[in-house]
């Protein structure tokens, strides 16, 4: 909430932000981008106290102070931008919003449609105050001269808190204007005390994104089951199934189809790429690709184009070449993958051996028979052939064939394995997956589920 509320004070153009945090509070500093100024409020005795330990830590050529709750996570930079344009030429400008339930905000009492008179807080209101809906949304622009000198005199309340809003009634005793920006969405003056609070503005930022996306071009099947972090790129012409969960740096690329049942996080998704109840965490997904039911991607990994990921289908740290097909049961770790290499059901590559990882290379137009153990360091030369269980303990030349426990070589001529070019395999714009009728018994082209 801190970082989002920085954020929206940087964008909104103010030169120099400072963060009141109470003592020992490293968790929040860490967050925080390293220009930001710190200062400490040494006791909790409100509002008012931590705008004076602020202003010690600003120059004396500041003219315009910003006060803005460090819960206010929604809050937008033009609102910022609009109250803090507000002075000069009123002494105080502060954001309201009416609420439907206001409860546990400070009433705005107005003296007109522009100016305020006071602000009272919920447990000072009489019942008629209680009952308007226009409050406080903690964002306030001050004139730095009249808030420096008044600031040492904010009387303390009954609950023994100092209250920044107590400052808006000097002001108008005083003569001076308090002008109201009434912000143009609520949600943008809700302020967060309780975790169910929190919830709610999470709700309201993820129905911003999802409502911007649809508006971009994006396709959200069922938005109430998507979950999209702000910072997620989606382009036009992507579709998201049900329950999908884009996270973090995600960036996904036209015509992919997400879902149903996705999380990406932190991942890159090339043109047309298909993901369906599968995870894909910290990997570059390159066009063309399918991956799913049921697979995992695990950081590190790149997907060349039109790589094809089955059933439970697992590689960590890996690069694997364009056109490759890994259809179900198999993990690939710390390993590098040529070009339409086949690799089996349940092959494995054994890339720890107790003590240390090592790497596994498959060379282009590889097959790797099903339930093949890959005991790294190894290499399969390109058109090598593995058979069904074969534990492969050491290096496989070019075009070999190799089978047993351990693996050994077969005799005689070693004929690579008849597969077509990728440029000639059958894709829907699904991904992955051959027209209807394309997996026939008499048709030629079936090489899109090659398993071993």
């Amino acid at each position: 909430m801190v970082r989002r509320a920085v954020d929206a004070v940087r964008a909104a153009g103010i030169q120099r932000t400072v963060v009141v945090i109470p003592p020992d509070t490293d968790r929040v500093a860490a967050v925080l981008p390293t220009d930001v100024t710190l200062a400490v409020q040494r006791e909790p005795l409100g509002t008012g106290d931590a705008v004076r330990a602020g202003l010690a830590c600003l120059g004396e050529n500041v003219r315009r102070v910003v006060v803005l709750g460090g819960d206010t996570p929604l809050v937008s930079p033009e609102t910022i931008r609009r109250v803090a344009g507000a002075v000069p030429a009123a002494t105080i400008a502060l954001a309201a919003a009416e609420l439907d339930i206001p409860d546990g905000y400070g009433r705005v009492i107005l003296r007109d449609s522009s100016c305020v008179e006071r602000i009272v807080e919920e447990a000072d209101a009489s019942p008629e105050e209680r009952a308007l809906r226009l409050v406080n949304g903690m964002l306030f622009s001050f004139d730095r001269t009249w808030l420096q000198s008044v600031s040492g005199e904010i009387p303390t309340a009954a609950n023994g808190e100092i209250y920044l809003t107590a400052l808006v009634e000097r002001a108008t005793t005083e003569g001076r204007e308090v002008r109201v920006i009434r912000a143009d969405d609520p949600w943008e003056i809700v302020g967060v005390n309780t975790r169910q609070q929190l919830a709610e503005v999470e709700a309201a930022l993820r129905n911003r994104v999802r409502a911007r996306l649809m508006d971009e071009g994006v396709t959200i099947v069922d938005p109430a089951s998507a979950f999209i972090d702000e910072s997620v790129v989606v382009a036009p012409d992507v579709i998201l199934q049900p329950h999908c969960y884009l996270r973090g740096r995600t960036v996904v690329a036209t015509g992919c189809i997400l879902g149903p049942g996705a999380e990406v996080i932190d991942s890159r998704l090339g043109e047309g790429a298909r993901v369906w109840w599968s995870v894909v965490e910290g990997a570059d997904v390159g066009p063309g690709v399918s991956i799913g039911p049921y697979s995992r991607v695990r950081p590190g990994t790149i997907l060349g184009a039109d790589v094809a990921l089955g059933s439970f289908a697992e590689v960590k740290n890996s690069s694997v070449g364009a056109g490759t097909q890994m259809h179900h049961f198999s993990y690939l770790g710390d390993a590098d993958v040529g070009t339409d290499v086949n690799i089996g059901a349940g092959a494995v590559t054994c890339n720890f051996d107790g003590v240390e990882k090592h790497r596994t290379v498959i060379g282009a137009g590889a097959f790797v028979g099903s339930d093949t153990m890959l005991v790294a360091p190894v290499v399969v030369g390109e058109r090598a052939m593995t058979g069904a269980g074969a534990v492969v303990t050491k290096d496989v030349p070019a075009g070999a064939r190799v089978v047993g426990v351990p693996a050994r070589a077969l005799p005689g001529n070693n004929p690579s394995p008849l597969r077509m070019p990728a440029s000639r395999r059958a894709r829907s714009p699904q991904g992955g997956h051959p027209p209807p009728g394309g997996r026939g018994r008499s048709n030629p082209d079936r090489g899109a589920d090659r398993d071993g």
